[in-house]
């Protein structure tokens, strides 16, 4: 009995120390995890942490993002289209005398297309926009001899190989400027230009470089406008028809 005793008491310290180690276990378990979730959590702090830090430090680079975005970049993208429309597509500027009226008026504003003579040629009757290596400014006239033409000024008008101009369209006589020079055979590549008031215009009549070449003509004429200088209008022509009836 005595022995049967002992057995049961040594049984039953067993047991208390099984339980007294998963105790021990379970509170290291324990532990163990309040520390990882501890790791963790503090790992997520840190994050936010550097998140907000590095947020505040891009608050002014996407300031200045923003400011480019919205602002400067619109502000480029116009000058540039602008400077396409202008410099490559376009011509536009302020006529500063009579020569051409009544067609086109001193102080009108004219548009020409630069790209009109980049596949074709000028022809008869249209206004070209040209650069004048002797007045060393752009004009503007309007063709009437082109590469290979005899032009003569007669009593009646002028005559293209022969054949009559119309000039309905023009204001006053057509008549030399410089004595004796009334006859002009056009050089290839180039072209004899008038002004539609003939009596108020310096012209291939008048020029020391009679002809302007082509590669000085920069735009065809499209058409004019006024912004309140001398009303308010855009007008757009029809082209003239350039021979008289015969």
């Amino acid at each position: 009995m005595k022995e049967k005793s002992n057995n049961s008491l040594e049984n039953e310290l067993q047991d208390v120390e099984l339980s007294e180690n998963q105790k021990e276990r379970t509170e290291d378990l324990l532990h163990e995890a309040q520390t990882q979730v501890e790791r963790k959590f503090e790992a997520e702090r840190q994050a936010e942490l550097r998140k907000s830090l590095k947020e505040e430090a891009e608050k002014p680079t996407r300031k200045i993002k923003s400011f480019v975005n919205s602002f400067i970049l619109p502000i480029l993208y116009g000058i540039l289209i602008a400077l396409i429309l202008t410099q490559v597509m376009f011509f536009h500027a302020e006529v500063p005398s009579g020569s051409m009226e009544t067609t086109i008026m001193t102080g009108d504003r004219i548009v020409g297309n630069r790209m009109a003579y980049w596949f074709d040629r000028p022809d008869y009757g249209e206004i070209v926009i040209f650069w004048s290596a002797e007045y060393n400014e752009f004009m503007v006239k309007r063709v009437i001899g082109c590469p290979g033409d005899h032009v003569e000024l007669r009593t009646d008008g002028v005559y293209v190989n022969d054949r009559r101009v119309r000039d309905d369209y023009v204001q006053g006589t057509t008549r030399e400027l410089r004595d004796g020079e009334d006859d002009w055979i056009v050089p290839s590549d180039s072209y004899f230009l008038l002004g539609d008031n003939r009596e108020n215009s310096a012209d291939s009549r008048y020029w020391n470089q009679t002809f302007i070449p082509e590669d000085e003509i920069y735009a065809k004429y499209m058409f004019r406008y006024s912004l309140g200088k001398n009303g308010w209008y855009c007008d757009w022509r029809d082209p003239v028809d350039f021979w008289a009836e015969e």
